[in-house]
């Protein structure tokens, strides 16, 4: 039997990125093909002197430029909309100051502040951050952040323990230790409720079944957390912070280094897409599971060489997902995530209002295909995003899966 350990390993410390997944704006086509920057931003929030202050991060989740050296300017407005043709409240220009030697490599750290009268609905901050690629040739990344009056009523910030840094992303691991920092004259507390974690992966895009009726999850544990205290999670589960206001906000903790995979037993439920059941079951109940997912991966490439490329291009597809589409569950286990595992990143997307249109363009190893994702009302996020599931994509699913399945790396 041939293992694939050094290769695995190679996937699993090598990849990395960030959690949100925004379009962009690209320059005209060059006559030489090169892989374009994939800026992303997390953003966190707290209010104080009547004005909200934002903590902005952006980086290039492809590693393909260093934003912090990149970045030159970024501009923002205040619109009472998501369109850019809306009315202007507010606006402004600003050059990003010099790096200090504190800047994380890779990553544009940017604070915001804005007047507490434009925090309302149905406001929304726009935001454009200028890069300069090679020479002269800019891009310009846009990013949206919906505004509610509720928001000014949020006095604290959660932040790491050790770093201080603001927790930015929808997931920490339970080796993470949360404070909250607050900005009111009163002592502040907050409860925290956590729940088990048990919701099933997407279903295929062509799947017509009606989903199950939203059910009512039962608290496992409640704590308090308040500025004096520090908060771990010895176990997972989904944490929703004030829980039943205006300010709860949900995070998925889990094991390991999540959002890598890290560990065998993390490389075999993302296979749920390319594997039948029986398989799953023989994967599942093997005494060695890194073994049996590298002898699954060898029969499907037919040698190391293929097998080694596909493990690498799924994994980090995967990885990529997490960091991305988290929301009340594992990113790789919701619609976004299982489209982006299978058909990879989208030539292009735009949203209109609720719905995020992905664009796969016509190519030499695939057609044309749009998919529709429309966000959905989640007690715990603001990053759930439902498929619209249509009986045509069938042909193209089965399709996609089976050029995988064929050891076809050019996906």
């Amino acid at each position: 039997m041939r293992y694939l350990y050094l290769l695995l390993l190679c996937v699993v410390y090598g990849c990395g990125g960030q959690a949100d997944y925004r379009s962009y704006s690209t320059p005209a086509p060059a006559q030489v093909k090169r892989e374009m920057p994939e800026v992303v931003m997390q953003h966190a929030y707290y209010a104080s002197n009547d004005s909200l202050h934002l903590l902005l991060k952006f980086e290039d989740v492809r590693q393909v430029l260093d934003i912090l050296q990149a970045a030159s300017s970024y501009e923002y407005a205040v619109r009472n909309g998501l369109s850019g043709r809306d009315a202007a409240v507010l606006q402004d220009s600003i050059d990003l100051p010099n790096r200090k030697i504190t800047d994380i490599e890779g990553e544009l750290h940017v604070q915001l502040s804005l007047p507490g009268n434009v925090v309302q609905e149905p406001n929304v901050l726009h935001l454009r951050v200028w890069q300069v690629l090679s020479g002269q040739e800019r891009m310009g990344v846009e990013f949206k952040v919906p505004l509610s009056s509720g928001m000014m009523q949020k006095n604290y910030l959660l932040v790491k323990e050790g770093t201080a840094k603001p927790m930015l992303q929808d997931y920490i691991t339970t080796s993470d230790r949360l404070l909250m920092r607050t900005y009111a004259n009163t002592d502040s507390a907050i409860p925290v409720d956590r729940f088990e974690l048990d919701f099933m992966p997407a279903a295929p895009p062509m799947s017509m079944k009606k989903p199950a009726v939203a059910r009512t999850l039962a608290v496992a544990e409640t704590d308090t957390l308040s500025a004096s205290d520090t908060l771990s999670f010895e176990q997972e589960g989904l944490y929703l912070f004030n829980p039943g206001s205006a300010l709860a906000r949900g995070v998925v903790v889990l094991s390991g280094k999540y959002p890598l995979i890290t560990r065998a037993e993390e490389l075999v439920p993302p296979l749920i897409y390319l594997t039948t059941s029986e398989e799953r079951d023989a994967l599942f109940k093997a005494a060695d599971p890194k073994a049996a997912v590298d002898e699954f991966w060898l029969e499907v490439g037919g040698n190391e060489s293929r097998a080694r490329e596909l493990i690498r291009t799924y994994y980090k597809r995967v990885e990529m997902a997490n960091k991305l589409f988290t929301a009340h569950k594992a990113g790789w286990a919701t619609d976004r995530g299982m489209i982006y595992i299978i058909y990879g990143r989208p030539s292009s997307v735009s949203q209109i209002g609720p719905n995020i249109t992905w664009i796969y363009r016509e190519s030499d190893t695939s057609p044309y295909i749009k998919f529709v994702f429309t966000k959905k009302e989640n007690n715990f996020t603001e990053n759930y995003y439902e498929l619209v599931r249509r009986r045509e994509y069938e042909e193209s699913w089965y399709s996609s899966v089976a050029k995988w399945r064929a050891g076809k790396t050019n996906l």
